[in-house]
């Protein structure tokens, strides 16, 4: 059974764009919202999470699951504005595995994507 990708995500435009994605690639794709993230991962089928940064919750969301023994090393890609350093900041803190902007995020999700799955 392959793991799920959890995507925290409230833009549509990469909802759609992940959503696709993930189609693509034939791999099973969850949307939750990131106050639900600890609670969504609790069973272990995820396999990495894509975090839309500046969604609300999203650094305690971070934070909660790193205190987690079992969701310590998940992989957690996170994507900002490129002009929000100061959250960029706060999600390397926090314990995101990379951060990067938007755009890049865009441009490099099929190669994440099969890379973290």
């Amino acid at each position: 059974m392959s793991k799920t990708l959890l995507a925290c995500v409230e833009d549509l435009f990469f909802r759609s764009k992940i959503e696709a994605t993930a189609r693509h690639l034939n791999m099973p794709v969850r949307f939750v919202a990131a106050s639900e993230l600890a609670k969504a991962t609790a069973d272990g089928a995820a396999g990495a999470v894509l975090l839309e940064l500046s969604a609300p919750d999203a650094i305690s969301a971070v934070k909660a699951l790193r205190r987690s023994k079992a969701t310590e090393a998940l992989p957690v890609i996170g994507f900002l504005s490129h002009v929000d350093r100061k959250l960029a900041e706060e999600a390397e803190a926090a314990g995101v595995t990379q951060v990067m902007p938007r755009s890049q995020f865009s441009e490099t999700l099929p190669d994440l994507v099969m890379d973290l799955l």
